[in-house]
């Protein structure tokens, strides 16, 4: 009887395991023991015979003028490795480049998890930087692969390769390009949602709703937007939007309590996604300019009203005091305008003002008794966010890579 029910539990639990092994995605076998015995593999079969020859043919000419050994990988998964661990991997594998000098290449591409990377050896990463790999993927390979088009996208990122390789120049981009639609990964507008529904739902708090129902409704638009993104990343999703979450409602419930800070700090918000929403069809520039324009106009108006507050208390405080500091800006402002020659050209006083204002601020603030605490204007600031071959095979004697390259998705 025992043993009859041992055998019923084994049964059941190899029941309930048989379909997680059925539907899991399995490890692609023995990746790293493939023998690199041509330019291009393609384990996929996604590049047929005469686009393989064509890009061997590229690369071979490559390799017989400069040396660097570059080969091409198109895998279908990945399995439960990463495409960085892969491609290093495979990097070392194969010995990418000639010995001492490290100067190979690895395209590797996960057909069917839509991820690509740009694996590149010591010897080069002075020429292809990770910007510069990032840039090709960015430019080349994804917006090809989104269409399809795996060998067009290959062919191009490979001829902006050898182009970097031979001491050229990326093109800029054309000027149709700069005005495309950006990129924006799903996960990025997952994320904002949760901060703008956290924030949404802390103003409600903070106003008094009945809390049972804002989390109620919180928890069911994180479901929806995990959901929506979904992918390989599902865990980190669950983690990460919640906490977006947390994070917009704790903010504007505080600013719920002073009105007129709330108010400001919403506006600047629309303002921010209006330029956003504009610079996806005009260029990142014009986001850049619709911050920074209005950043400088309040920072020169926030001077010189603090400059119009300081010598004021200086008046008020004490006649002589204001009428001998504006006598020294004024000889001051006239040595410096001698010194640039503004006499002779009246545009020159423009450079020197700046100069003005600062020797101003720094006369006027000991003695205007001037108090941030006591209605003192605030200035802001703008962050700038800102390898030679041998006969007997393809493999050579490198294949040092310190994870240098990129990597994308599609």
């Amino acid at each position: 009887m025992w043993q009859q029910g041992r055998g019923l539990w084994l049964a059941l639990f190899l029941g309930l395991l048989l379909p997680a092994q059925v539907f899991a995605d399995p490890a692609p076998p023995g990746l790293v023991k493939v023998a690199l015995d041509r330019r291009v593999i393609d384990l996929s079969g996604t590049l047929d015979a005469v686009t393989q020859e064509r890009l061997e043919h590229k690369l071979a000419a490559l390799e017989q003028r400069r040396g660097t050994q570059m080969a091409v990988m198109l895998v279908p998964n990945l399995g439960q490795q990463s495409i960085e661990a892969l491609s290093n991997q495979l990097f070392r594998a194969w010995k990418l480049g000639r010995k001492g000098v490290d100067d190979g290449i690895l395209l590797l591409v996960a057909k069917n998890d839509h991820q690509v990377r740009i694996e590149v050896g010591y010897g080069l990463e002075g020429q292809v930087t990770d910007l510069l790999a990032g840039q090709i993927i960015a430019r080349d390979l994804t917006p090809a692969f989104r269409q399809g088009d795996f060998a067009g996208g290959i062919d191009r990122a490979l001829d902006d390769l050898i182009l970097l390789i031979d001491g050229g120049t990326l093109p800029q981009p054309a000027a149709s390009s700069a005005a495309a639609p950006l990129s924006v990964p799903p996960e990025a507008y997952a994320l904002l949602l949760a901060f703008v529904f956290g924030s949404v739902a802390g103003v409600m708090l903070a106003a008094g709703w009945r809390w049972r129902r804002v989390l109620a409704g919180l928890l069911l638009a994180a479901i929806l937007l995990v959901a929506g993104v979904g992918g390989r990343e599902w865990l980190v999703q669950s983690l990460v939007v919640p906490l977006c979450m947390l994070v917009g409602g704790a903010t504007f419930a505080g600013l719920w309590q002073a009105r007129r800070v709330f108010y400001g700090v919403l506006g600047l918000l629309l303002y921010i996604a209006l330029l956003t929403l504009i610079s996806r069809y005009q260029g990142s520039a014009t986001f850049l300019y619709g911050l920074a324009a209005p950043a400088s106009v309040l920072l020169v108006l926030g001077a010189h009203w603090l400059l119009f507050r300081m010598m004021r208390n200086t008046w008020r405080k004490s006649s002589w005091g204001f009428l001998w500091r504006l006598g020294v800006l004024l000889v001051l402002l006239l040595l410096l305008g001698s010194a640039v020659g503004a006499w002779s050209d009246g545009l020159r006083w423009l450079t020197v003002l700046p100069f003005t204002y600062f020797l101003a601020l720094l006369l006027f603030a000991g003695s205007s008794g001037f108090r941030w605490s006591s209605g003192g204007g605030s200035s802001g600031s703008s962050d700038s966010r800102s390898s030679s071959s041998s006969g007997s095979g393809f493999s050579g004697g490198g294949g040092s890579s310190g994870g240098g390259g990129a990597s994308g998705s599609w």
